[in-house]
């Protein structure tokens, strides 16, 4: 396994966590939170990094199905979210911006920043190389929310209109700063900032928090397993929405992904895979049995992805793999090849960021120099098209009917038929 370059140290931003923690204490509750009023929209839609109703263009360049660009500003690792004929996006230094998915005009943007705070804090820049905008904001199609590095979190309606801001006094527990998602479930909104905490929406004031659960760079994955509503976390935790109870742990934990939850298994895929499912030895325990192991080559920065019984994943040594879902048996691998636009080999060597999606029937696999791979699904390897950004891209795409939006260095780019 190659070294992680001095690029990448970023990258534990994307989407990863760092190495799995067991136990821990009981969490502290408070009041229940307000549920939220419609499915959430967040970090590669639901989590999962499908969009079902989607069928984007497979095809375009920087003069080629480009609907529109606008300029956003600096941001590393984000990704934008799609509610209502809005784009909702983070920017450095502390902005969430809405932008209109017709024209790419700005709708609003508002700042998120120390002088921002209803009270008086002493503002401090957050550590390591993430920065302040590399979560991803979520929406219950009526406010939208977001976390910034600082420990900040904020929502807004729709229109812009602050609900309410908070700022938690808490150190990062990850080496290059924050980088998990804000997560909407069981009426709850939960972030990790230090650890998990999850907090009422309508409010922002805290409903349960567990110190036993600790923040990673990777996003938690909301899951129903056995009738009760889990969190899957990257630290290879799973806990109880509820009340924050740590149900089941030391399922191995990933370094920097986020798990996949499919027909109630957990799958944590990294160098060393794995898949296990769940049986309660008690209400407040439950065991874990594994299905099956398997040794992957490299470091897995992109989150994998599960569709019709297979999985894909790609580590940032450019190896795509196919595996069969049921048993962990690698059916493919392949080397991706990135040339760059004159069809010479890459100059520098891409990070593969940006975690996989499938949408319109097709994977996306894009790495951070602004290439993107449109293959097809199946126990084969099958490119069906290559396409390329100059600006690059170190977040993952989103969908919305025949559009496809993508952060390509300062700008968020549409791409559709033309």
């Amino acid at each position: 396994m190659r070294g992680m370059p001095t690029r990448a140290m970023a990258v534990a931003l994307t989407l990863a966590f760092a190495a799995g923690v067991g136990g821990g204490p009981r969490p502290t509750c408070a009041a229940p939170g307000s549920v939220s009023p419609a499915p959430a929209v967040g970090w590669r839609n639901d989590g999962s990094g499908r969009y079902p109703l989607a069928a984007p263009p497979l095809e375009w360049s920087d003069t080629r199905n480009i609907l529109w660009t606008t300029k956003i500003g600096p941001n590393k690792y984000s990704s934008p979210i799609i509610v209502d004929r809005k784009v909702f996006l983070v920017a450095d230094p502390a902005w969430l911006f809405c932008v209109n998915t017709a024209d790419g005009a700005i709708l609003w943007k508002k700042s998120n920043d120390f002088a921002d705070l209803p009270e008086k804090v002493e503002g401090k820049r957050p550590p390591g190389d993430a920065g302040n905008t590399t979560p991803t904001p979520v929406s219950d199609g009526q406010r939208v929310y977001a976390v910034f590095g600082t420990g900040i979190v904020a929502c807004y309606d729709l229109n812009g209109e602050r609900q309410w801001i908070r700022h938690f006094n808490l150190k990062p527990a990850t080496e290059y700063g924050r980088a998990a998602s804000p997560v909407l479930a069981a009426g709850k909104l939960l972030v990790t900032l230090s650890y998990l905490l999850a907090l009422d929406p309508g409010t922002g004031r805290e409903v349960w928090k567990n110190p036993g659960v600790p923040e990673c760079y990777g996003t938690p994955v909301i899951a129903r397993i056995g009738g009760v509503d889990v969190a899957v976390m990257p630290s290879g935790q799973v806990v109880r929405l509820q009340d924050g109870t740590i149900l089941a742990a030391d399922l191995g934990g990933l370094k920097f992904a986020s798990p996949i939850v499919q027909d109630e298994t957990v799958y944590l895929m990294q160098a060393g895979a794995s898949a296990q499912r769940f049986s309660p030895d008690t209400p407040d325990q439950w065991k874990a049995t594994r299905v099956w192991e398997q040794e992957l080559e490299g470091t897995f920065y992109a989150s994998a992805l599960w569709d019709q019984g297979l999985i894909y994943a790609v580590s940032n040594e450019n190896l795509f793999t196919i595996l069969d879902a049921k048993d962990g048996k690698i059916l493919a691998t392949k080397e991706l090849e990135n040339p760059d636009p004159g069809g010479s080999p890459a100059a520098s060597a891409p990070n593969m960021y940006p975690s996989l999606t499938l949408a319109g029937g097709h994977l996306f696999v894009l790495n951070d120099l602004g290439d993107g791979l449109v293959l097809e699904p199946g126990r084969q390897y099958k490119e069906l098209k290559r396409n390329h950004l100059a600006h690059g891209h170190g977040g993952t795409p989103a969908f919305d009917g025949r559009q496809l939006y993508l952060r390509a260095g300062e700008n968020l780019c549409c791409i559709g038929e033309k």
